[in-house]
This record gives C-alpha cells, structure tokens and sequence, in this order.
C-alpha cells in the first residue's frame, strides 16, 4: 500500500471537508422482522383456505418487505427452516467447512408479522352473448382480504394491526367461449395486498417523520421505494408524552395533537418532499409524524 498517497488523499479530503469512513466502520443493524405462517380464518371456505395456503401469498409479502430495504427479514417458512437444518447436518459431517449457521446462532426476529386470511375470493363470469352462437362476455376477478398483527417478540405484546383489502379485475370482453378464470388476476390481487402490507408495517414500526420544515415545505423519511403517491395527503401530528396505563403500566401510545395536513409534491428515492396546506408551518418542527388519514 502507498501510505503517501493515502494520506495525500486524506489530508485532501479534510481540507475539502469531507468525510471519512472509518476502516472498519460497519453499518448499523437493520430492525429484524419475519413473517410467521398463514392464519385460515374459520369463514373462509374449504376451497378458498386451499387457494390460500397454495398461492403466493405469503412469498409476495416477503419480498415485499425485502424490496422495502428498511428491514432485515428472517425465514420462519417451515420448508426454509428445515433445509437450515439440513444444511447443519451437513457441516457437522465433517465433509464441509463447517460454516454453517450453527445450531442456536440463528438470529431472532423483533417483531413478528402475522397474517389472517379472511377473503380469498375468485369470480370468473361467461355470459352468452344474446343471437350470437358460442360468444361470451367475460370478466375475471378477485378480492383478498387480510387482517395483519404485528408482535413485539421481546414483549409478547400486539404493537399493531390493520386490514388490508386488495382488488383487481378485467374489462368484460367478447370471447369464442366460456374460457376460464385468469390466475394472473389474482396474482395482481396479491402484490396488491403484500405491497399494502409492507407499507403499513414500515408506518407501524417507523413511521413517517418529518426531517426538515423550510416555508411551507417539509421533507420526510420516505422514498420512492414506499408506496406514497405524488398528491397524496397526510395528516400531521406532534408527538406528545406516552401514555400508560396506571393499573397494568402498559404503554397505550402517545398523546399526539393534530397540526396540520400535507401533500406530496415529489418523490426522491429516499426521502419525499410536501407542501403544508393546512396548519401553521411555524408549528410543525423535525420529529413530527405523519399519518394517512382514516377511511
């Protein structure tokens, strides 16, 4: 190594003002989530619990979440888990080099993601079309809907839930036949709901702070990678004390205060850039946080 040309570099980027990573600088540890089997509501019937259990579902929210970047995600799928364990097997045969996982090493999830099926519902329509032999209109559609708790695996508490509700369907066409239902519909249905998902699990564990207030405009934690839409609008709260409950000493939150609403104006791959157009702007400061609003 040329140690005069380092520090020619480094003497050049201090003057500069630059800075310097350190050698052996590590980036911080990522929040570890994972997604636990799914949960059949007992309403669903015995053919959509079987679409449910066979379809991508639970593959799609995890990709999801990894996408997101925000997270580090862990396997809890049982296939994944046992062929770990396979894999450790094999690294204690003495035919490998034995860096594997070892067994007790695997890193445990802070909060956990569970998912309820409550609507996995599929509709193919053919209907002949009238003086017409063998023409139908058709149409394909599908509906999925879940109910999501996200656990506090330290604690064993609920520290959120929500529903998500996905949809999509076809333009009615003219066909030569009855055919039959698209699964690509409910393949769209789907990366609907895990999308949905991942955006409202990043909300429940980080959500949306205000970085930077100038005029009227603020910046916030969040980029083009989190589903937010240019002329979205949110709520604006400021965070107050916590909340806890003098007989259990359960925290139930914070006491936040409405103080303005916002909408998106741009989106940048990290953060995400809105105007101010309810509320006073001299009262909104960095740490604040921002919510959709309630439907």
């Amino acid at each position: 190594m040329n140690f005069g040309k380092f520090s020619a570099a480094f003497l050049c980027a201090a003057l500069l003002g630059l800075s310097v990573p350190a050698a052996n600088a590590q980036a911080p540890e990522k929040y570890r989530v994972a997604v636990s089997d799914l949960v059949l509501s007992k309403s669903l019937s015995s053919a959509a619990a079987e679409k449910a259990v066979k379809s991508s579902l639970i593959a799609d929210i995890e990709n999801a979440i990894r996408n997101g970047r925000k997270f580090d995600l862990l396997t809890r799928r049982g296939s994944a888990l046992q062929a770990i364990r396979t894999e450790q097997e094999f690294a204690k045969s003495g035919l490998a080099a034995n860096d594997a996982a070892a067994e007790g090493q695997l890193a445990n999830a802070q909060s956990l993601v569970q998912v309820e099926v409550l609507r996995f519902d599929t509709n193919h329509s053919a209907v002949a079309v009238p003086n017409l032999e063998n023409k139908y209109r058709v149409s394909d559609s599908a509906v999925v809907e879940l109910s999501v708790q996200i656990i506090d695996t330290t604690r064993g508490v609920v520290t959120g839930a929500f529903p998500i509700k996905a949809s999509t369907s076809t333009a009615q066409k003219v066909a030569n036949g009855k055919g039959g239902f698209s699964s690509v519909v409910l393949d769209q249905a789907i990366e609907k709901a895990a999308a949905q998902l991942a955006n409202s699990l990043s909300d429940t564990i980080f959500p949306i702070t205000v970085l930077q207030v100038k005029d009227k405009r603020i910046w916030v934690n969040r980029g083009n990678d989190s589903g937010i839409k240019m002329g979205e609008r949110f709520i604006v709260f400021e965070p107050g004390e916590d909340l806890v409950d003098p007989q259990t000493g359960e925290n139930l939150g914070s006491a936040e205060m409405e103080v303005g609403e916002a909408k998106v104006t741009r989106i940048n791959p990290k953060v995400t850039v809105m105007e101010i157009t309810k509320g006073d702007p001299a009262s909104i400061g960095q740490g604040f946080i921002l919510r959709r609003p309630v439907k």
